[in-house]
């Protein structure tokens, strides 16, 4: 594993994890505030055009506790087939709200999806708030896991950009048992699907994304995939790790990494470019018809 990136400056890690320095199509300005407005507007549109099919469940207990939405229309059994989707914002900005838009490609497709919310790393009343969010994903995915058990839902995928990228990589990775996940509904998850995401997370310490987090060092280790000592077969669940063509090198280098630890250790993994592409609008064009990333996606979950 290269750890060159201990030699970075504070302003050479910012340019390195900033993925709007590196877009082509509008000004670095320019492009969050689109991005914010393009994804508002989609998802406020769809969860009108589906207010029937649109359900909060909450989820956990205590500090760990939080809601998920689902969006099962009419025309989506209830034993159909769930995709989890994660979303990103560097653990401290967006909502699970703002990309509710994603949700309809999977529904024309016939898949149940839910979308889990995380409290901002900021937001946490502990010392651990990176530790803390990864403990309440995976208590939402075991819920969702006992669900897709109960509904009889043949397969869950998940699916994370970013941030949630990172988060998908862990949720993969988790042993379910510890969560009182049966043997028969952990078997459900069938595969995993990376965008743009990150697998060493201490690069971030010395980066403006850690000025309102404060983790630390060894709290960085401990929410980094690739740190991660193997132990939990994922042989029957594959992992997609995409990425765009106008991302970061450090995002290219720890994309490759990741695949390759996984690779060794027998499990399957899969590298996918997508051409004029961007950290951002890898995740705008997945609505339109015949999107290459989302035609990925639904070939990997249907075949």
């Amino acid at each position: 594993m290269n750890e060159f990136w201990y030699s970075f400056t504070r302003e050479k890690t910012d340019e390195q994890y900033n993925p709007t320095l590196w877009t082509r199509r509008l000004p670095t300005e320019d492009l969050l505030p689109a991005h914010v407005e393009f994804t508002g507007s989609l998802s406020s549109a769809y969860r009108k055009a589906v207010s029937n099919g649109l359900h909060a469940v909450n989820f956990g207990e205590g500090d760990l506790s939080g809601s998920m939405d689902i969006f099962r229309p009419d025309e989506v059994p209830e034993n159909a087939p769930i995709v989890i989707y994660i979303h990103g914002g560097w653990w401290q900005w967006f909502s699970k709200e703002q990309f509710s838009f994603l949700a309809e490609p999977f529904n024309k497709k016939g898949f149940a999806v839910y979308m889990p919310g995380y409290r901002m790393a900021p937001d946490w009343r502990n010392d651990t708030p990176m530790e803390s969010i990864v403990l309440q994903m995976q208590w939402a995915m075991a819920t969702i896991l006992k669900e897709a058990e109960a509904k009889g839902a043949p397969s869950v995928y998940l699916v994370g950009h970013s941030a949630g990228g990172q988060l998908v990589a862990l949720l993969h990775q988790t042993e379910w048992s510890q969560f009182g996940v049966s043997a028969s509904a952990q078997h459900k998850f069938k595969g995993a699907f990376s965008l743009a995401g990150l697998f060493d997370i201490r690069p971030l310490v010395n980066s403006f994304v850690n000025d309102t987090i404060n983790m630390t060092m060894e709290s960085a280790e401990k929410v980094s995939p690739q740190l991660l000592e193997p132990g939990v077969d994922t042989s029957s669940c594959p992992l997609h790790l995409i990425v765009p063509e106008f991302d970061t090198p450090e995002f290219f280098r720890q994309t490759k990494e990741y695949q390759e630890k996984m690779l060794k250790m027998n499990n399957p993994c899969y590298f996918r470019l997508v051409n004029n592409r961007d950290h951002l609008d890898l995740l705008e064009k997945l609505i339109n018809d015949q999107d290459e990333v989302m035609n990925y996606m639904i070939s990997n979950m249907q075949g």
